[in-house]
């Protein structure tokens, strides 16, 4: 649930619609690895969507299996019930979720699902150029509608309407074509940096499980050090 930044100030709106403007021409490209199962990544995918609606950000969302076929999925135990008169504390995430002003949706969804699909799924949209709009809908398909976005048949249903050759994505998917694009955890993620997902990186830095707040100052330095490198080779001499 977000405000709008400036409602209804036709002023405020115009300068933001210009600043906007400068920001994609400076062009700022911030890789997000993620995957869709994550409560964190679906808190990180509104994230994305503000830093390209105030920034005039490119997400290059990088997939991240957070439970690849070779890793067994973990037994959860019960945390113990804490004293009857303790009062209550948030949670890390429960923080986030103020922070950002957002409610998770409440649907019902598909236990212990992997999710090698919808990441080739994503692999083969960005060969149209649609990747974004692909995630976005699998992101909503499995947190607002519970569907099991691993199943190939709930993936093309998804896809209808953004992916132009349903039938060449039907066979990425099921001949694994982007297998090697894909970053399974622990070890290999680990290798590259990620420890938790969402990570943006920005600029040189790394941003995991961080409010909008922190990766807002972020990429406005990132643009303000790509104006001052500009800058700089502009300069003769």
């Amino acid at each position: 649930m977000f405000c709008p930044e400036h409602p209804n100030d036709p002023k405020a709106t115009a300068t933001h619609t210009v600043t906007l403007r400068q920001n994609r021409i400076m062009g700022i490209t911030i890789p997000v690895a993620h995957d869709f199962i994550c409560p964190w990544c679906w808190v990180g995918l509104l994230q994305a969507k503000r830093l390209e609606r105030e920034f005039g950000a490119t997400i290059e969302w990088v997939g991240h299996e957070l439970f690849p076929k070779e890793l067994e999925w973990p037994d959860r135990t019960p945390a113990p019930e804490p004293p009857a008169n303790r009062p209550k504390t948030l949670t890390r995430f429960e923080f986030l979720l103020v922070a950002d002003n957002i409610e998770m949706p409440i649907a019902e969804k598909p236990k212990k699902m992997r999710t090698f699909n919808a990441h080739e799924a994503v692999e083969y949209a960005k060969t149209e150029g649609l990747a974004n709009q692909l995630v976005e809908a699998l992101y909503r398909a499995y947190w607002e509608s519970g569907l099991e976005i691993n199943n190939p048949e709930i993936i093309r249903q998804v896809a209808t309407g953004i992916v132009t050759d349903l039938d060449a994505l039907d066979e990425a998917v099921t001949t694994e074509r982007f297998k090697d694009k894909i970053v399974p955890f622990d070890d290999v993620s680990y290798s590259v940096g990620v420890y938790n997902v969402p990570t943006f990186f920005i600029g040189e830095e790394r941003y995991a499980e961080q409010p909008y707040s922190a990766l807002r100052k972020a990429a406005q330095t990132e643009l303000v050090q790509a104006a001052l490198a500009r800058a700089t080779s502009a300069t003769p001499g």
